[in-house]
């Protein structure tokens, strides 16, 4: 059955492709020039063919020029191709070359025209076929959105029992072709008998194998409803009887086949016998989990951004506050500067769908200004580690701030300064702990800050409050170094995630 529905699938996709062209999309200059485009194309491969081929083969790359145009763009623009094509093989490939002189080629010119002009009939021929294919359809959908309006103009004109029922049942084979298309399934109830009477779309919905006559029990289909809906839907049913009304009905079903829970959408109306009362009740119903699934989907991943955004505004207010400079363009550079820092994890974090970061990509794209210094001035060592989404932001501020400051203090003010970043994992579970160094030499004479600034606070208060880390910095002789010790599990993506922690660098 699923391979069936398949192939269905795909002839219909067929048919659909082939019935779109002509092509009208992108206007009638655009088609003319592509057109002139491949009766260019078909004459230079020609050309390219002509010591090749041997003499008698003038036509042969035109042929599937003329026919390509007239597919693609309709028989006008084929019949323009095929007598462009015909001069272009007439000038350039019949002799004496480079005229239009017949000299015994007439043969050849009228199976040309013979040829091209049975191509073009028959693609005319299958275009028009496609457009009465493509009303059609449309009709047919037509028939399928109007189908509440036929049945209720039939039951006017019936007067006795019998004709309604017969009509009802006339009604259905008609419908019937318009909505199995759409995955629609219709009913009918004769209240009185209690006898409903489904379609083959209807059983296969609920997966229930189709009776010989289509028939089942009204008890039948409340067995298939979800515990927690049965209730409530027999009495909307009751009701629309009733009142010999309408409804509209949203509910779960359990199937009977794979007992897989789908959600259904359910429009009936009731239609009333010669005493007034309801007598039939049709309606139809359709499949809408997947839609189901997608608005719950939506409403998981709103909620989500909602709460990364809060919590991304909240770091760049922080970051506002404390930047800090002498002046309003000296504020703007820090806090730009700073603000890219946090982009640059968000891109990392966005292109993994949110599912954790390698260490060393987090490392290099903080480090992208000085690219060109590492491995030289620059040095990375360590094995990479799968980073958490928190722990993203926390590490790669961290290190941003002390790339910005060996840029203007430390190493990398000199020319011969350089930089050790390593990082390592100590111990084994359920105690390793991760461990990261900053180690720079060779720069300038390193002198203690009197007072902690913005990257004091983000290398250290923030790395400790966040990580659950301790920090230590020195300001040695020999340079400045910077060291961040933490339990491995608050900063690795939890099992699961899909990222694997096993390359090593250095």
């Amino acid at each position: 059955m699923v391979e069936s529905i398949a192939e269905q699938d795909r002839s219909r996709k067929l048919a659909r492709w082939i019935e779109g062209f002509p092509t009208t999309r992108f206007g009638p200059v655009f088609n003319l020039l592509v057109t002139l485009a491949i009766v260019g194309i078909a004459w230079l491969v020609r050309v390219a063919l002509d010591g090749a081929l041997p003499p008698g083969f003038p036509f042969l790359t035109f042929f599937p020029a003329v026919v390509v145009t007239a597919f693609v763009f309709g028989v006008r623009l084929g019949s323009l191709s095929a007598l462009l094509c015909g001069l272009l093989a007439w000038y350039f490939f019949f002799p004496p070359v480079g005229t239009f002189e017949l000299e015994g080629n007439e043969v050849a010119i009228g199976l040309y025209l013979f040829v091209v002009a049975t191509d073009l009939a028959l693609i005319y021929g299958m275009q028009a076929a496609n457009q009465q294919l493509r009303r059609e359809r449309e009709n047919s959908r037509d028939l399928a959105a109007s189908k509440e309006r036929m049945v209720e103009q039939l039951e006017q004109q019936v007067a006795e029992r019998r004709q309604a029922a017969v009509a009802l049942r006339e009604s259905e084979v008609k419908i019937r072709l318009a909505t199995q298309a759409a995955g629609i399934g219709l009913w009918q109830w004769h209240v009185e008998s209690g006898i409903v009477h489904w379609d083959s779309t209807l059983f296969e919905l609920y997966g229930l194998s189709p009776t010989p006559d289509g028939s089942v029990q009204y008890t039948d289909y409340l067995a298939r409803l979800h515990p927690d809906d049965a209730a409530e839907q027999d009495r909307v049913l009751q009701e629309t009887i009733s009142n010999c009304g309408e409804s509209t009905r949203e509910f779960r079903i359990i199937r009977g086949d794979d007992g897989s829970v789908r959600h259904l959408r359910a429009v009936e109306a009731a239609r009333a016998g010669p005493d007034g009362t309801t007598e039939w009740l049709v309606g139809s119903n359709l499949d809408i989990t997947e839609e189901k699934n997608r608005e719950r989907l939506v409403q998981i991943l709103m909620g989500e951004i909602n709460h990364r955004a809060k919590n991304l505004l909240a770091v760049v207010l922080s970051v506002a506050k404390l930047t800090s400079g002498d002046n309003h363009e000296e504020f703007l550079l820090n806090f730009a500067a700073r603000i890219r820092s946090l982009a640059a994890g968000q891109d990392l974090l966005v292109g993994s769908e949110w599912k954790g970061v390698h260490l060393h990509d987090l490392v290099s794209a903080q480090l992208g200004h000085f690219k060109g210094l590492i491995d030289n001035r620059i040095i990375l060592a360590g094995d990479d580690v799968s980073l958490s989404p928190p722990s993203v932001q926390t590490i790669g501020m961290a290190i941003h701030e002390l790339v910005t400051n060996a840029s203007k203090y430390g190493a990398l003010a000199t020319a011969g300064g350089r930089i050790a970043l390593t990082w390592r994992r100590v111990g084994s579970a359920p105690d390793e702990r991760f461990v990261m160094t900053w180690v720079e030499t060779g720069g300038p004479p390193v002198i203690a800050p009197e007072r902690l600034g913005f990257g004091s606070t983000v290398t250290k208060d923030m790395v400790e409050m966040s990580l659950d880390a301790e920090v230590e910095s020195d300001f040695g002789p020999s340079g400045f170094s910077w060291k961040l010790d933490c339990p491995l599990e608050n900063i690795i993506e939890q099992e699961g995630s899909g990222l694997s922690a096993e390359r090593h660098f250095g």
